[in-house]
């Protein structure tokens, strides 16, 4: 069975920073997990809802500059408590084969029917400067449904 460090780890809840953690709360009862991101972060919210201090006194005390308390804040008040929840970090989507990637691929298929993906990533390079894995290129190609050769 996995420790609740391991588990917090594995969904992305860990509280890296939990050494920053000094709010009283955390040292009165084992409930209160100063590892557990998403309880701090509620916590921090709920200390300052009651006024138990200063924005940045209450934000220090778990860990968290002034600005993050009120991006937290924010973020709350739209999504409630899912808005506690760490965000997947890195790029969200496709940032080298972009929509002008895209069209010199399918132009270049156009032209050169049955190029493989390892010849299209090759083209890509020295056309447009821009490098791309193969493996990428065939990603492409098979999620558009575009015929071409694997390699």
């Amino acid at each position: 069975m996995e420790s609740k460090e391991e588990t917090l780890k594995g969904n992305g809840c860990f509280n890296n920073n939990f050494g920053h953690v000094t709010a009283g709360i955390f040292n009165l009862n084992p409930f209160f997990d100063k590892r557990d991101i998403v309880q701090v972060k509620y916590e921090m919210l709920r200390a300052a809802s009651n006024k138990e201090g200063s924005i940045t006194e209450i934000a220090g005390a778990f860990g968290f500059s002034r600005k993050s308390f009120y991006q937290i804040n924010k973020a709350f008040d739209i999504d409630g408590l899912h808005a506690l929840i760490p965000k997947k970090t890195g790029p969200k989507k496709a940032r080298k084969l972009n929509a002008e990637a895209q069209g010199f691929i399918e132009s270049y298929l156009s032209e050169h029917k049955g190029s493989g993906a390892k010849e299209i990533s090759s083209a890509l390079e020295s056309c447009m400067d821009v490098k791309i894995h193969p493996r990428t290129v065939y990603r492409f190609l098979k999620k558009n449904c575009i015929q071409s050769k694997r390699g």
